[in-house]
């Protein structure tokens, strides 16, 4: 009869068991890992609606302002800066170059400016500016210019733009382009009222720089 007491459960078993518990083991740790990547989706498309709505303006209490590179911004028009940083003041009788090597010089200016069969509506009258522009580069590819790039400003930051078409001295600054070397001369006309006492001309240069010239001694 044999001895019950002694008997041992083979080694294949033993083996299988292990086998079966790490299998288990395996199991939770893939259950862990999708619980997990199914919560960091959830979190990203949270993120991403909460973005999406705040740039839309559906959100009432925040607004981001995320500029406008992304595809979903909405476009809005901008106006063309008139200087980056303060205005170069130009004494009166100097002239001044822009970056690009076109120099412009004040060469006259009347105010009034008497005019014939020309109607000046009440409180207002005419300014003349004639100004010089030259190309002061030896070589290199012509460089635009036009009346639109002048104004006359005050002090106090009113602004006058250029008269063009209805009025003319013969004389007046066409839109071109200089060659290198090259010089261009006109006048520039202005409505401006009769009471304000002191005006500049400003010039804002392809540079995107302003000057101001001063007009009177």
């Amino acid at each position: 009869m044999n001895d019950l007491g002694s008997y041992r459960v083979p080694r294949e078993a033993e083996m299988g068991r292990e086998v079966r518990m790490e299998q288990r083991r395996s199991v939770n740790r893939t259950a862990a890992l999708a619980l997990g990547g199914i919560a960091l989706l959830c979190v990203c498309m949270c993120l991403g609606v909460f973005l999406l709505t705040a740039v839309t303006g559906n959100n009432p209490v925040v607004t981001i302002d995320l500029g406008g590179d992304l595809p979903f911004a909405k476009a809005t028009a901008t106006p063309r800066a008139s200087a980056k940083g303060t205005a170069t003041p130009v004494p009166y009788g100097k002239s001044v170059k822009s970056d690009n090597g076109l120099r412009v010089t004040v060469t006259a200016f009347q105010r009034p400016l008497p005019t014939e069969g020309v109607q000046i509506p009440d409180g207002q009258e005419l300014a003349l500016v004639t100004v010089r522009i030259e190309n002061t580069r030896a070589s290199g590819a012509p460089i635009k210019y036009s009346p639109e790039d002048f104004a006359l400003v005050t002090p106090e930051g009113e602004r006058y733009q250029v008269n063009i078409g209805g009025i003319t001295t013969d004389d007046d600054l066409k839109a071109g382009e200089l060659a290198a070397g090259k010089a261009a001369k006109g006048d520039l006309l202005f409505f401006v009222y009769s009471d304000v006492p002191t005006l500049q001309l400003a010039w804002t240069a392809s540079d995107g720089k302003t000057r101001l010239y001063q007009l009177t001694r």
